[in-house]
């Protein structure tokens, strides 16, 4: 009869003993949200690795960007619509949310493999500087649009050529694949820029002549 009740006694603390690991190990499953305005800890990223292994800082911070970047490509690109009356401007912005779009989904697929969440909303710059443009009306909002389109995409570049050389496979073909796309995106922000940037209001350049050299690739 004691045997009885100790192999009772013994069964159920393994069950109660199996249902706490089963907890702790639920609790650590859950994802981590790459925040926009600041990098993820440094507790949570030596946690989290996909199959080349974990993501060093670099590459961790090459994912926020890149993410809040395209955000805001399309973001742009969706105002860009609205605001502008020129085609070649609209075809362009029309090209910039088609083309973010799709990185961004891209992106979004990597880090979800790797258990990382892309930002859900845009930084309070960003927010602040898109708040800024949705009140410029038209020569000053294309002027403003093609400028920025070829300050960031320069700077996208430079970005996305250093995550040309990480050790992450992923994110290093991602970066590799994009960055041809990101050059053509410049190439063609530099030529409509060059156009309208000494226009009046009523002409905003929609036959573009040579590009102004004054730019660089």
């Amino acid at each position: 009869m004691i045997n009885r009740k100790f192999m009772a006694l013994m069964i159920g603390s393994a069950f109660a003993f199996q249902a706490c690991t089963q907890n702790s190990s639920d609790a650590n499953t859950g994802t981590t949200t790459l925040a926009a305005d600041s990098a993820v800890d440094t507790v949570s990223k030596d946690k989290l690795s996909d199959v080349d292994g974990k993501l060093k800082p670099e590459e961790t911070a090459f994912i926020e960007k890149a993410a809040v970047g395209g955000m805001m490509e399309v973001e742009l690109g969706n105002l860009t619509t609205q605001k502008t009356k020129s085609p070649k401007i609209l075809a362009f912005a029309k090209r910039m949310i088609a083309d973010h779009t799709k990185a961004n989904l891209e992106l979004q697929s990597i880090v979800t493999k790797m258990g990382l969440k892309l930002p859900s909303s845009l930084p309070a710059a960003e927010q602040s500087h898109l708040a800024g443009m949705r009140q410029m009306q038209a020569n000053e909002y294309d002027q403003n649009y093609m400028q920025m389109m070829v300050d960031d995409h320069a700077k996208t570049i430079d970005l996305f050529n250093s995550a040309t050389s990480f050790e992450n496979s992923s994110l290093k073909s991602f970066a590799s694949k994009t960055l041809p796309v990101l050059k053509e995106h410049n190439q063609m922000a530099i030529g409509i820029d060059s156009v309208i940037r000494d226009k009046k209001p009523d002409n905003r350049g929609d036959d573009l002549p040579n590009v102004d050299k004054r730019h660089k690739n």
